[in-house]
């Protein structure tokens, strides 16, 4: 077994086992040097081009809008909240793949314990009468 300070270590092997980037199943054309654009790298966009690859899509592009590598992504520019208000055991982008989930991001940053002893803010139940 690998031992290392990488928190990023396990979603990184996962991709890694996940094998090459797909083949390129579309003809090439001149000065076109993607299949497909994503506006937008946040959960969604991330999400999307996570399933195309999975799809065996190759050449997608993600563009995001930000200053720097840095500042990208919405936890840093856009979320406001203050808890998150999913269930934190409800499946997400991560396609079934464990290493890539939120609890593995999650424990790899803060520990199993952490994990364990967060709770996250339900929604409020809006009774319509």
């Amino acid at each position: 077994m690998t031992t290392t300070t990488d928190p990023d270590f396990a979603a990184r092997e996962a991709l890694r086992l996940l094998g090459p980037d797909p083949e390129n199943w579309v003809s090439d054309r001149p000065g076109i040097d993607h299949n497909v654009t994503i506006v937008g790298g946040s959960g969604s966009g991330s999400t999307f081009a996570f399933a195309l690859r999975r799809a065996d899509i190759g050449r997608v592009t993600v563009i995001d809008e930000a200053l720097d590598e840095p500042h990208a992504g919405v936890w840093l520019t856009r979320a406001r909240m203050k808890k998150l208000r999913t269930p934190k055991n409800l499946p997400g982008p991560e396609l079934g793949i464990p290493a890539l989930s939120f609890q593995a991001w999650y424990e790899a940053r803060q520990g199993v314990e952490a994990y364990a002893a967060a709770v996250w803010k339900q929604p409020v139940k809006v009774a319509v009468t």
